[in-house]
């Protein structure tokens, strides 16, 4: 198969990343069904499309024919079945249940036509289990979007044990044709590369925070406006060669031994999910989230995602 044979486009899940993804595609002049289990959920999420779009719009990003053109290539289906019958290439992007996606790539093996590639979004779990149940494990990738998809530049791509490079290569170019920036895993290990780094992070953050080093909201603010500053245009390892692989390995020497360790999450974290502070969805976690302020809050992340993205990747 090459490029030029994948026309359509299936995304099975149309919650907070699957409508983001399969806009991204429709933009990219695919033909889209987005799949969900009701009518009611796909609204919302065609819904959330047109925001995505008129924000798009509002920064330049798009323009008014072109989003027009790119919503009326979406479609939606409340069966499986129906979403895939004709696709060249799926995303499931289904909450990470490991026996759920098993599942569905499973109905995807039996429903999809021959040729069809079958992605999942995971953003950990193992390819080469989920796809184990299912003939094409040849045909069977990860490509892990970041939130929110439509906007984050970088999409993961990971190979399972029997995954082909023809369906990764396929893959990437279906990515970089799509305007994303994938990133090739060459090896499948949990977390892949992002989550390995940003947990990496999140685990230290956490132990400042137990520690009384600082308040979550000078935590925040440090990341942001220090080495967060950079990382839009030099990585950690650039950042490293400007600043000096002498200092950083004398920085390392000594700070190394100091970094967390932990193996396990902290009991002060167990004990606000427990509670059911889980952020931004239940309206209160590191941070309280009361009336409209989460939504603000949303929108402003975006706009802030949207003026960097043209920065980065839209320049005249």
């Amino acid at each position: 198969m090459k490029l030029s044979d994948i026309k359509k486009v299936s995304v099975i899940g149309s919650g907070i990343m699957g409508h983001g993804i399969g806009q991204t595609f429709a933009l990219g002049g695919y033909q889209v069904t987005l799949n969900d289990i009701n009518d009611d959920l796909l609204e919302k999420a065609l819904k959330q499309i047109r925001k995505n779009l008129d924000t798009f719009i509002e920064f330049g990003i798009t323009t008014n024919e072109a989003a027009r053109e790119a919503f009326s290539r979406i479609k939606t289906a409340t069966t499986l079945k129906d979403a895939v019958k004709d696709s060249d290439f799926v995303v499931e992007a289904l909450p990470e249940i490991m026996d759920l996606k098993k599942r569905v790539f499973k109905d995807l093996d039996a429903h999809c036509p021959p040729h069809a590639i079958l992605a999942s979004n995971t953003s950990g779990l193992s390819l080469t289990e989920m796809a184990s149940g299912i003939k094409r494990q040849d045909q069977a990738v990860i490509a892990h979007w970041w939130n929110p998809p439509h906007i984050i530049p970088v999409v993961e791509i990971v190979k399972g044990r029997f995954t082909s490079d023809q369906t990764v290569d396929m893959t990437y170019q279906l990515l970089a044709a799509i305007g994303k920036k994938p990133v090739r895993i060459l090896k499948e290990v949990p977390g892949f590369l992002g989550n390995r780094l940003q947990f990496a992070l999140f685990r230290e953050a956490l132990s400042c925070l137990r520690e009384g080093v600082a308040s979550a909201e000078d935590i925040d603010l440090a990341v942001k406006g220090t080495f967060g500053f950079r990382l839009p245009t030099i990585g950690p390892l650039e950042t490293s060669d400007f600043g000096g692989l002498d200092t950083f390995l004398n920085i390392s020497q000594y700070l190394f031994k100091e970094i967390d360790r932990s193996t396990e999450p902290p009991d002060f974290l167990r004990e606000k999910v427990k509670a059911g502070k889980l952020g931004v969805k239940t309206g209160e976690g590191f941070y309280a989230y009361p009336g409209e302020k989460a939504q603000e809050k949303i929108k402003e992340r975006d706009r802030q995602f949207l003026q960097r993205l043209k920065c980065l990747y839209h320049k005249k």
